[in-house]
């Protein structure tokens, strides 16, 4: 079990600066519902979700020059769901029309995945970063939530998710800040 301050503490890599408040804000936003952390499993659904909230609260403010701190879960919650991906039909029958839904699933899949990715980079990189980098923590996060092919990455092929860790992680924070 890790506190969750522990972690966005963590998670900061010693920045002092605008990447700390946003960490510091991820774990206000989550303190109620995750003051402590499992240790991560096949899916670590909670480090995903403190991570993406982190990494979103701190691309949505600083690409305006905001405090990351005036980011609400509401707007984390409504960027993520204006990128959704779409579900695969489970029902898709095993023929040729099957196969092609399928194809165009996959399709459609990759095309919103890499839209997801490319509007965080484009926010990063209007906040100033330069992404990939290996020396910044906020690229190298988000290096991490989308690089699956290196096995050197937090969820690189060794981790083995079921599905590329940017989009679970919005996925999370879709769910964890539009609930009742």
């Amino acid at each position: 079990m890790t506190f969750l301050w522990s972690y966005t503490d963590a998670l900061a890599a010693g920045d002092e600066s605008w990447w700390r408040a946003a960490t510091r804000h991820a774990a206000d936003l989550l303190e109620a519902d995750h003051w402590w952390l499992d240790p991560p499993g096949r899916v670590p659904v909670q480090h995903l979700l403190v991570e993406t909230t982190a990494l979103l609260s701190y691309a949505l403010a600083r690409s305006e020059d905001d405090d990351p701190e005036t980011v609400t879960g509401a707007e984390l919650s409504a960027w993520a769901a204006a990128r959704p991906l779409p579900m695969l039909d489970e029902t898709v029958p095993d023929s040729l029309e099957g196969s092609i839904s399928l194809l165009q699933w996959s399709r459609i899949f990759e095309e919103q995945r890499l839209r997801q990715q490319n509007d965080l980079a484009r926010l990063l990189r209007a906040a100033g970063h330069h992404l990939p980098a290996t020396d910044d923590p906020v690229a190298v996060l988000w290096q991490d939530l989308v690089d699956r092919d290196h096995p050197g990455r937090r969820y690189g092929r060794d981790f083995r998710l079921p599905g590329p860790a940017l989009a679970l992680g919005l996925g999370a924070v879709a769910q964890q800040f539009n609930r009742p």
